[in-house]
């Protein structure tokens, strides 16, 4: 009986314990989930404009007689993901979508380039080639973070080793809701037919080629940059309600072991008050 109540006790100790923690991480995933939701918010409006540049520049001219290998389709070749991860669980089943959304490309045709410790370590095991790998850090991703990857990019890409660059990452929709997505990065296309653009009647200076070359750099860096954003900020929110949903289970467990220790320690009171009871009319 006193074995049964002090395993209860640690039990509750336990319990106890993973609930701090679970808290503790709880709020530290809210305090950077507000800063992470503006950057993303901040991120849209320029990303849509610029990208809708990019449809009306591309509209303007004859891609084929284009210069420019970054909006010229390359024939053959292995095709390149970027894919983003968090460096470390706890936050639900983010890393298992991710994966998930990984495997549904076949690693005979496709690269990594692998962001997020969790990713390079599924990618490796899954028989995927790890072009190169980079942490994602806990930390709001800032703007200069981009520019290692897109120089491997850029060496990949223009060498002929991969025909075509897609960025894997956790897209931030609200709170409670994220999606593992796949958007192509390189070469420049878009799905949206030039007879639905307003394209007709611009002019550009000093012409359409040349504004292309000037702001495809800009085009790459901004649409990666988005996908960084969204990821952290999916994995804060996961995180947040992973750790909260956490800390309420250990709750739980808390007030039923507590329960339990008390009937049981209310048990061996009666127990011992009718012993004594027994011995007295004895």
């Amino acid at each position: 009986m006193a074995g049964s109540l002090k395993e209860l006790k640690a039990r509750i100790k336990t319990a106890n314990n993973i609930a701090q923690i679970a808290k503790a991480m709880e709020m530290i995933s809210a305090s950077k989930i507000r800063r992470a939701k503006q950057s993303v918010q901040n991120n849209k409006p320029y990303t849509a404009k610029l990208v809708a540049i990019m449809e009306k520049i591309l509209c303007g001219i004859d891609i084929t007689l284009a210069d420019n290998p970054y909006v010229k389709p390359k024939p053959g070749g292995k095709k390149l993901i970027i894919a983003v991860s968090p460096d470390r669980g706890l936050c639900g089943a983010l890393v298992e979508n991710i994966s998930r959304k990984l495997m549904e490309y076949d690693s005979g045709e496709y690269v990594v380039l692998a962001v997020g410790k969790k990713i390079e370590r599924f990618a490796a095991k899954h028989g995927y080639d790890v072009k190169a790998s980079f942490n994602m850090g806990t930390k709001l991703p800032r703007y200069d973070f981009i520019f290692p990857l897109l120089e491997i990019v850029d060496r990949l890409y223009l060498s002929g080793e991969v025909s075509e660059v897609n960025v894997l990452f956790a897209e931030f929709k609200t709170m409670f809701s994220n999606a593992p997505v796949m958007k192509k990065l390189l070469p420049v296309v878009f799905d949206k037919r030039c007879d639905d653009l307003p394209a007709a009647g611009f002019k550009y200076e000093p012409g359409a080629a040349k504004l292309l070359r000037d702001i495809i750099p800009n085009y790459t860096e901004v649409r990666l940059y988005n996908g960084l954003l969204n990821a952290y900020t999916s994995e804060q929110a996961s995180r947040m309600i992973a750790m909260q949903n956490a800390k309420e289970n250990a709750v739980d467990i808390t007030e039923f072991f507590t329960l339990s220790y008390n009937k049981l320690r209310q048990e061996k009171i009666t127990n011992e008050i009718l012993d004594i009871t027994n011995v007295m009319i004895v």
